[in-house]
């Protein structure tokens, strides 16, 4: 009997992540163009300012899935101490970020298929569907999808770096920051977010300590601490622009002037021999 209901389980978990999936593979490229219309970097921010988020982008991507698979371990209590709350939040979110990365890996392939197969989160469906399930044990067999995904991840932005000739400064900077979270994460018994509102903190010099009571609180911490940073970060390296701009065109203004009058001299002495 046990068999049965959790052949049930895994067979509506897989249905309703395939429709969800086939929802959002549909709607993908409108839902690509909805955002860039309403939300267009290039509308807000410098070129080098978007390539460098280009890069991020591709870091935070990896972190998100070095979470995902820490939390099956803190999911079965090695340090972690949190509220139902927390649990029904982190499911919600795998569900999310599993279905874009699954979205945004496959391209028809059988590769891309089988991938997108191991990356479903069975155990987050599962939690949210039938409370607790053996199910949560296929994270086992998600995590070396997840660590292959990490280096596609890795392999995306050598190769964005390299096109574009941009720095690695940025990939030091990610290595502090994750190292720090790795620390935090264990030195503080900390769970990943509590651990992410730290060293967001610490990192932009707004304190040590954890702002916000409920999970998205918390999440909404780090979106403002990070969105502070880079449109600060943004803002400065426009202005700066904007005033050696200006002060290079007043003096090419000056220069221009020298030539003309430079060249009517020259004109002149020719019109006199």
């Amino acid at each position: 009997m046990e068999i049965i209901y959790l052949a049930f389980q895994v067979i509506v978990s897989l249905l309703i992540f395939g429709i969800i999936f086939l929802i959002a593979y549909a709607l993908k490229d409108r839902i690509t163009h909805k955002v860039n219309f309403f939300l267009n970097p290039h509308d807000y921010l410098p070129e080098e300012e978007i390539k460098t988020l280009k890069q991020f982008y591709y870091l935070i991507l990896i972190l998100i899935l070095f979470v995902s698979i820490v939390n099956f371990f803190f999911d079965n209590d090695i340090i972690m101490h949190n509220s139902p709350e927390f649990y029904v939040f982190n499911s919600v979110m795998d569900i999310i970020f599993s279905l874009y990365i699954g979205v945004n890996i496959y391209d028809g392939s059988k590769k891309s298929k089988i991938l997108t197969v191991f990356l479903i989160p069975l155990a987050s469906i599962a939690f949210l569907l039938f409370g607790e399930s053996i199910i949560e044990y296929w994270d086992f067999i998600r995590i070396p999808a997840l660590l292959y995904v990490m280096k596609l991840c890795y392999d995306k932005f050598r190769t964005f770096t390299s096109t574009h000739n941009l720095g690695k400064s940025i990939l030091l900077l990610f290595s502090v920051i994750f190292l720090s979270f790795i620390l935090t994460l264990f030195v503080e018994d900390k769970d990943p977010v509590n651990a992410l509102v730290m060293v967001s903190n610490a990192f932009t010099s707004n304190g040590y300590a954890v702002l916000g009571e409920s999970t998205i609180g918390k999440i909404n911490s780090i979106f403002l601490v990070w969105s502070g940073y880079i449109i600060s970060g943004a803002a400065t390296a426009t202005l700066t622009a904007a005033i050696l701009i200006r002060h290079f065109s007043r003096r090419l203004n000056g220069f221009d002037k020298k030539f003309e009058d430079l060249e009517n001299l020259i004109k002149e002495l020719k019109d006199d021999s």
